[in-house]
């Protein structure tokens, strides 16, 4: 009878445990999917920023090209006058792709919205117009838990995508500009010493 008695109670406490061991397994499993999510949302973040350096770079070789073009052009304005017409025109579409390229990498900041709030937290120039002690005491009353900890980081990736959506059409104003330079002012050119072969 005891025999009985104590696999009773062996299966009692079995049946007691089966709640606990599941419940540990959904959080061990929630955890692990909510990992997941931060995870996602990081890289696509690091992702945006490297697009963002990518951006910058390109302007830069521009804005690089466009100062050794006008050093070297101007020897060859004092030199050769039967180029000039050819070289105003480049230079005149090569500067505005050089302006279009200062667009690309030209700094933003962000002022408070209509609430007076900062958008961002997670961006300097947004969160830079509130004192020490209000970004803190802001800040973690949008971290209570994850949930608000992916909306930031959502709120984040998205104006980070609004700027690089900016970013990328200065960028390809810079080069259509420049491309377009460089073709009118080979017709010009051909024209030109097409008419004086004449």
């Amino acid at each position: 009878m005891s025999k009985q008695q104590s696999e009773r109670a062996s299966d009692q406490n079995s049946d007691n445990q089966k709640p606990e061991r599941r419940s540990a397994w959904l959080d061990k499993h929630q955890g692990s999917q909510q990992g997941d999510v931060i995870y996602v949302l990081r890289t696509t973040q690091q992702h945006h920023d490297m697009l963002g350096m990518m951006a910058d770079q390109k302007a830069n070789i521009i804005l690089g090209a466009f100062l050794i073009f006008i050093t070297v052009t101007q020897g060859i304005l004092e030199k050769h006058n039967g180029y000039n017409a050819s070289i105003w025109t480049l230079t005149a579409f090569f500067t505005l792709a050089a302006i279009f390229a200062l667009l690309v990498i030209a700094p933003r900041f962000r002022s408070k919205t209509k609430t007076n709030k900062p958008g961002n937290l997670l961006f300097f120039g947004s969160f830079s117009v509130l004192d020490q002690d209000e970004y803190i005491r802001t800040l973690k009353e949008n971290l209570q838990n994850n949930e608000q900890a992916r909306t930031l980081l959502i709120k984040d990736i998205y104006q980070i995508g609004q700027v690089l959506n900016n970013k990328y059409s200065n960028l390809r104003r810079s080069y259509l500009s420049l491309g377009l330079g460089i073709l009118t002012s080979v017709i010009v050119f051909a024209t030109l010493h097409l008419n004086v072969g004449y």
